[in-house]
């Protein structure tokens, strides 16, 4: 934190995947309970803060994937750490839980013939980058228990975002998308007219929640505050109405350990792939 300008500077990496009011929610949120003035950063370009460019001495707390977070910050040595905070959502059929869930989403018009998971098996398949826990290395695991490769799938589109894959389904560019249960719950609310093209047809999971990680520098009773007021944040319904609309239901304690499943998913798909084609 500068503490020339007493500001305390947010960065998210998460959108446009995760919907940027969402973040922008919470940096007020921290502002009016910490009584400090916040930035909120936005980035789509990088996947987290780098030391490279100077961000451990302008970004003080940041919003990044499990990914981000397994390759580039879980060393003790890392100028970010992880915030032993996540958010537990509510999911429309497995209730709230702390994570998320990888959402299998096909189109409406191959709902009927899609019981289980092999009947999906030559449709068009779009999923977010090659690096998404949700969308990409769970289903390539997934595939490699059947004893599936990516053939398993007539076409492979990598859209970006999973927002993105779920347009991609709605405009019948894409049969099936698999995509974080957060983003898809977003993206109803937002577009809740569209309901009708998509069918949930099943769910795997859960995934741990989208790490937040803090700054070395900062100090450890500012740090303290930070992860004690998003704790309480389900206490306060002025605040728990916006943030319900978000598909959150408040933030629970965490640590390193509800990482180590999604360790064991990276370390089993490590050399497999969808290849690199874009939409």
């Amino acid at each position: 934190m500068s503490a020339k300008n007493n500001i305390l500077r947010l960065a998210t990496y998460m959108c446009p995947g995760i919907p940027v009011e969402y973040y922008e929610f919470l940096a007020e949120y921290l502002e009016h309970q910490l009584g400090l003035h916040t930035e909120l950063l936005y980035s789509s370009r990088t996947t987290g803060p780098d030391s490279a460019r100077g961000d451990q001495d302008r970004i003080d707390l940041a919003f990044v994937s499990t990914v981000a977070y397994l390759e580039k910050y879980k060393s003790n040595t890392s100028d970010f750490q992880l915030l032993p905070v996540g958010a537990e959502t509510l999911h429309p059929t497995k209730g709230p839980v702390l994570g998320y869930y990888s959402d299998i989403v096909v189109h409406r018009d191959v709902r009927d013939r899609v019981k289980e998971f092999y009947d999906i098996r030559g449709c068009k398949f779009v999923h977010a980058r090659q690096n998404s826990l949700a969308s990409n290395r769970l289903v390539l695991r997934m595939l490699k228990q059947m004893g599936e490769d990516a053939s398993f799938f007539s076409n492979i589109q990598a859209s970006g975002d999973h927002m993105n894959s779920i347009e991609m389904v709605v405009s019948k560019k894409a049969e099936v998308a698999v995509v974080d249960s957060l983003s898809l719950a977003n993206y109803l609310t937002r577009h809740y007219y569209q309901e009708s093209e998509l069918h949930l047809h099943t769910s795997w999971g859960p995934l741990p929640p989208h790490p937040i990680v803090v700054n070395t520098k900062l100090p450890a009773a500012l740090r303290q505050r930070i992860e004690d007021a998003l704790l309480n944040l389900h206490t306060k319904p002025e605040w728990m109405k916006t943030l319900a609309g978000f598909s959150i239901t408040g933030f629970q304690n965490t640590s390193f350990d509800n990482y180590l499943e999604a360790i064991d998913i990276l370390e089993a798909t490590k050399s497999l792939s969808f290849g690199i084609t874009y939409y």
